[in-house]
């Protein structure tokens, strides 16, 4: 069992968003999204949580890469609603966990070429990885223009465990979240470790010089 509410998350939202997931013999997956709106501040963190909820199309996740600001819509072990289905496959309810992030950022400026994450990301990321979603994009490239084809392939959405793009899962057309820097998206999720300062030895203890007194026999 892995993490199911964040604690370094703001709660919105009632809590309850979702069910149960249909299938949790399947490996188990994150899926990113991009909010394309407005990001930076309080008050459109604020707004765009609202709007979420009034649509009834919240994520798990509500996160800001340019502030830090990380809010949690309902629990991680149960379903959220951002995503269409897939004729009878219920996307939202595939996997172990399906794990719905909103990034508040928009997919032409990809967020990772300009981002500040921080200690909230590392807490997403870290509760993420505690259900077992490994660090990788099985889906392949992300959608790098509206107009580019990227893999929908319905076999590896439900066989293979990591994180997609919300381009890549199946029964959706939106290009989101837009050509990531993998190396980078997962890279700045562990803590930075702190340079190590060099420090000069000291010098060693002076000896004083033997002096061998010769005596004649």
């Amino acid at each position: 069992m892995g993490e199911i509410w964040i604690p370094e998350a703001t709660r919105l939202g009632s809590g309850n968003i979702g069910g149960a997931m249909d299938t949790p013999n399947l490996p188990a997956r994150a899926v990113e999204h991009t909010t394309e709106g407005s990001f930076g501040t309080a008050a459109a963190f604020r707004n765009t949580a609202d709007y979420l909820i009034e649509v009834a199309s919240e994520p798990h996740l509500l996160y800001d890469p340019t502030t830090d600001m990380l809010g949690q819509f309902g629990p991680l072990n149960l379903s959220a609603r951002a995503l269409r289905n897939a004729g009878t496959l219920r996307t939202n309810r595939t996997g172990k966990v399906c794990v719905q992030i909103e990034y508040m950022a928009r997919a032409k400026t990809p967020f990772t070429s300009y981002w500040k994450p921080g200690p909230n990301y590392r807490a997403m990321m870290r509760a993420i990885r505690s259900w077992g979603v490994p660090d990788a994009f099985p889906g392949g490239r992300l959608s790098r223009s509206g107009t580019d084809d990227v893999s929908r392939s319905t076999t590896t959405w439900t066989t293979k465990g990591g994180h997609f793009g919300h381009c890549q899962v199946p029964g959706n057309d939106h290009w989101d979240p837009g050509d990531l820097d993998f190396d980078e998206y997962f890279r700045r999720a562990y803590a930075p470790v702190p340079p190590v300062t060099p420090t000069t030895p000291p010098p060693a203890p002076r000896r004083r010089p033997l002096i061998y007194r010769l005596t004649g026999a």
